[in-house]
């Protein structure tokens, strides 16, 4: 039998997305229901399924003061990170967005950090944070500020997790506002100009309006990625100092890794998820917005 066009067409472009249809399965959705699975049981790296424990892990949740704990760090690490990276990003977009010369260079010089190792990275602001040697306790030694541990201080360790990963992460935020940028119609900001309205009134009621899309994108993904934050806790203070960095995906890794309970860290996991879903529901409702040009 032989396949019209248009089916041969969909069956070619099947085989064009088979592979990436492939590694979601292997590599995304079977490891999510062998998690699920983990989490009614006993589950250990190192035993296998144990007893069927059904709902326990999940309630154990909700006892549990340190899960609690470590959730809080890491929405109060999503409080900090998410919108101080959404406002820079936006404003060094607005900067790099103009056409003038060497302005590549200088995006170049912002996205190095978006491609550069986690771990070097984490590695490199660890020594920089040093409050013997590290470079920023040279520059606070210049006007007067004795030693500063930014990493042994439980009011200063997450911040300075937060301003390292803005640095890491706010190029790719960058990139996306400035294709944002450059697909409102230059026709916009004419006739406003013409109407007489000066460059804060273009930016809220123009730009800010048609960047909404882009906005959400930045904004959701953002939070996701800072809730799911694992690296730099892990590389530079070990969820310290008094758990003031313990971040909930590091405290899944301890129960799943170092305690061997995976039963009870998957489950966590799917606490977590609910968490994220429920989350960006909201923002999808607070910022989703359809732009017609």
């Amino acid at each position: 039998m032989t396949l019209s066009l248009q089916r041969r067409r969909y069956f070619i472009a099947f085989l064009f997305v088979l592979p990436a249809l492939l590694n979601f399965a292997v590599f995304r959705y079977i490891p999510i229901g062998l998690a699920a699975q983990a989490s009614l049981y006993d589950y250990s790296l190192l035993g296998g399924f144990g007893a069927f424990t059904g709902w326990k892990n999940y309630i154990r949740v909700f006892e549990d003061d340190l899960f609690w704990t470590s959730l809080w760090v890491s929405v109060k690490y999503a409080l900090m990170k998410v919108p101080l990276q959404v406002v820079l990003a936006l404003l060094l977009a607005m900067f790099v967005s103009r056409e003038v010369r060497g302005m590549g260079i200088i995006r170049t010089i912002i996205f190095i950090p978006v491609v550069t190792s986690l771990v070097v990275g984490a590695m490199l602001w660890s020594m920089m944070y040093n409050k013997d040697l590290g470079l920023f306790q040279s520059l606070l030694e210049i006007v007067g500020i004795g030693h500063t541990g930014f990493l042994s201080s439980s009011i200063l360790a997450l911040p300075a997790i937060v301003f390292m990963m803005v640095w890491k992460e706010v190029g790719f935020s960058t990139i996306i506002f400035v294709a944002g940028l450059k697909g409102i119609p230059l026709m916009f900001y004419d006739a406003a100009s013409i109407d007489g309205a000066n460059r804060f009134q273009q930016f809220f009621h123009i730009t800010l309006p048609l960047l909404k899309p882009v906005t959400l994108f930045i904004v959701v993904t953002q939070t996701i990625s800072a809730m799911q934050v694992f690296v730099p806790i892990f590389v530079m203070t070990q969820g310290g100092p008094f758990f003031s960095t313990n971040a909930i995906v590091y405290y899944i890794y301890q129960n799943g890794f170092a305690y061997n309970d995976m039963g009870y860290a998957s489950a966590m996991s799917f606490f977590v998820l609910a968490v994220l879903v429920t989350v960006s529901y909201f923002q999808f409702k607070a910022l989703k917005g359809e732009v017609e040009y």
